[in-house]
């Protein structure tokens, strides 16, 4: 007996301590892990690629702006993207290249540029009848000149027309029109895209009154007004259409002739916020698969007539009836509701 008392207690055996050791180890680092993606702005643990994009935010709006203006969910994780950021350089060099050489549109010479019929109109689109505008859809002659728009001038600055016409490469335009979203920062941006994308905003005296309101914007007369990657363009719709959704649509579809000398153009809905580098948007829908338009997905709707019905639901265009009449005339044409027998095609 005296010789296991003067022993003392057994020694903690070596496997014990080092399991106490681990599981202390592993419930710190889950602490960190939690707390880490938690205060992350992205509330991404792992990074895929050396090229990663910008994790910082690109501008801090005031809590009040846009407060009930929310954006489109996306079943898509914050941190996953369609495109491997791993091609960024190369697609910022390969791009940077076709912009510089526009003959790579075709093997043989390309053809020449349209030729865009000019004129000075009380209607900023002009005056032709369904008839006289489809006739110039398809067309052999290329010294025909096509009318598309401006037959009003569009009203804005000399120094953002001037702007837009320097834009030589990649633009993403959007248009907040009558306040009706909110300006939204792009994300995912990789870190040579703003200094080779040009990122354009189209707003009217509604939405610019409600941005200067918040401090975001200066409307004194040669300010350069800029809310992050956005340069905002104060369009002067009174002098265009009455109803601003019509006016909404002008930078939409027009955008090659808003910049003149820009080579790819990506047009982003207001309702909904750029997650993905455009660099990377144009080239693996555009350059890498050698097409002329990529076209989104309807996010809720495949038929076209649902979006119209949703249209005149939220009342998003004043004039019900013309956009019955448009309707009924895309069903004369032959419009059919989406099936699957549309597919690869998504949506209508």
């Amino acid at each position: 007996m005296a010789s296991k008392t003067s022993m003392g207690k057994p020694p903690v055996p070596l496997f014990q301590s080092k399991l106490l050791c681990f599981s202390l180890l592993y419930l710190f680092t889950a602490l960190f892990l939690a707390l880490y993606t938690s205060l992350s702005p992205t509330r991404c643990l792992l990074r895929s690629s050396p090229f990663d994009p910008l994790q910082t935010p690109l501008f801090s709006y005031p809590p009040a702006y846009g407060e009930h203006k929310y954006a489109l969910p996306t079943a898509r994780p914050s941190c996953s993207s369609p495109v491997l950021f791993s091609d960024y350089l190369e697609a910022v060099r390969e791009i940077g290249d076709l912009c510089a050489n526009s003959s790579w549109l075709s093997t043989a010479s390309p053809p020449p540029p349209l030729r865009y019929k000019q004129g000075r109109d009380d209607n900023f689109g002009g005056k032709f009848t369904a008839r006289e505008r489809f006739s110039y859809f398809d067309h052999r002659n290329d010294s025909v000149e096509v009318p598309c728009g401006f037959f009003k001038e569009f009203p804005i600055s000399s120094d953002d027309r001037e702007a837009m016409e320097k834009c030589d490469g990649v633009v993403v335009a959007s248009a907040v029109f009558n306040d009706h979203d909110k300006i939204r920062q792009p994300r995912g941006l990789g870190s040579q895209t703003l200094a080779s994308v040009c990122f354009f905003m189209f707003v009217d005296d509604a939405t610019a009154k409600v941005l200067e309101s918040h401090s975001l914007i200066s409307r004194s007369s040669g300010a350069v007004r800029k809310v992050g990657a956005w340069r905002v363009v104060e369009v002067a719709g009174e002098r265009l259409y009455v109803d601003p959704a019509m006016n909404g649509v002008i930078p939409k579809h027009l955008a090659h002739r808003l910049f003149p000398n820009s080579k790819f153009s990506v047009w982003i809905d207001a309702k909904l916020q750029m997650a993905v580098d455009p660099v990377l948007l144009v080239h693996s829908l555009l350059v890498r698969e050698g097409a002329d338009m990529a076209v989104s997905r309807h996010p809720y709707f495949k038929h076209t007539m649902e979006e119209a019905m949703a249209t005149a639901r939220w009342k998003k265009w004043r004039d019900v009836d013309s956009l019955q009449k448009q309707m009924e005339t895309y069903c004369e044409n032959g419009l059919q509701p989406w099936s699957h027998n549309k597919l690869p095609y998504t949506s209508g």
